[in-house]
C-alpha cells in the first residue's frame, strides 16, 4: 500500500494568505495538487496535513470536489506536519508533497513510487540553469560544478519506517531547522535516490506566483527546456 501526505499547514507569511485557497480558472491551488494525486494510478490513500483553523475549509473543498482524503492536524513546522501525516499512514511507503506545487504531473507521482520501492529513499530534483556559489561570510568560498548540483522538489517517498527514523532523529538531535526529508534521511545514513522532477513543478510562495503557474497549465515547459 502506498500513502501520499500532501502538507498544507502552512501560514503563507510570504505571500500574504493562506495560498492553498488561492485560485486560477475558479479552482484552488490546493484542489490542482489534490486532482494530481488522485489521477496517479500508484496512490491507494492521500492524507492531507491543515492547521485547525483551517480544517473545515479544506473539508469543503474536498467534499465539493468528491475526494476522498484523511485529514491531520499538522505542526508548526513542515517536518512536523508530515510526520502527524506519517502516524495516520497505513502504506509501506510514503510519498510527501508540498501542497503548494499545484503542477505536479500524476506520471512523476508513479514514477517516484516505482523507484522508491527500488531504492526505499527517493527525491525528485531538477538541475540549476544558473551557477551556483558557496559562502558563508558574504564572499564566495567554492564554485560548485553545475553539472553535480540540483534543486530539490517535490514529491519526495520512502520507506515508512525511514523516514519516521529520520523524523524521531531530527527531534531528538534537534537537526531539523531547515533541513528538507532528503537531508533528515541522509542524517541517518540512508543513501537518497535522485530522480529527474519537472520544470513546471513550481512551488507557490509569492502571489506573483499564480500568475507564473496560469502561463504554464496553458503551455507546459518541456521537460528539460
Amino acid at each position: 500500500m502506498i500513502s501520499a501526505i500532501i502538507t498544507c499547514a502552512g501560514n503563507g507569511t510570504r505571500f500574504g494568505s493562506d495560498k492553498l485557497f488561492a485560485k486560477i480558472k475558479n479552482k484552488t491551488i490546493f484542489i490542482y495538487t489534490l486532482e494530481n494525486f488522485v489521477k496517479a494510478k500508484k496512490i491507494d490513500e492521500i492524507i492531507v496535513s491543515v492547521r485547525q483553523d483551517n480544517l473545515k475549509k479544506f473539508q469543503k473543498l474536498a467534499k465539493e470536489a468528491n475526494i476522498k482524503v484523511k485529514f491531520v492536524i499538522g505542526g508548526s513546522q513542515r517536518f512536523i506536519s508530515a510526520l502527524n501525516g506519517l502516524a495516520a499512514a497505513q502504506g509501506e511507503f510514503v510519498v510527501i508533497h508540498d501542497g503548494a506545487r499545484p503542477i505536479v504531473s500524476p506520471s512523476l507521482i508513479d514514477q517516484v513510487v516505482t523507484e522508491v520501492k527500488k531504492h526505499n529513499a527517493v527525491m525528485t530534483a531538477i538541475p540549476p540553469h544558473v551557477s551556483i556559489k558557496y559562502s558563508t561570510d558574504g564572499f564566495i568560498s567554492d564554485h560548485p560544478p553545475r553539472s553535480l548540483t540540483w534543486m530539490a522538489q517535490t514529491p519526495q517517498a520512502y520507506r515508512k519506517d525511514i523516514i519516521k527514523k529520520a523524523y524521531e532523529m531530527a527531534i531528538t538531535n534537534n537537526q531539523h531547522e531547515g533541513c528538507d526529508d532528503s537531508e533528515l534521511v541522509g542524517h541517518i545514513g540512508v543513501p537518497v535516490k535522485i530522480i529527474p522532477g519537472e520544470f513546471n513543478n513550481l512551488k507557490i510562495t509569492l502571489p506573483q506566483d499564480l500568475d507564473f503557474v496560469a502561463c504554464l497549465l496553458k503551455n507546459p515547459i518541456s521537460k528539460y527546456a
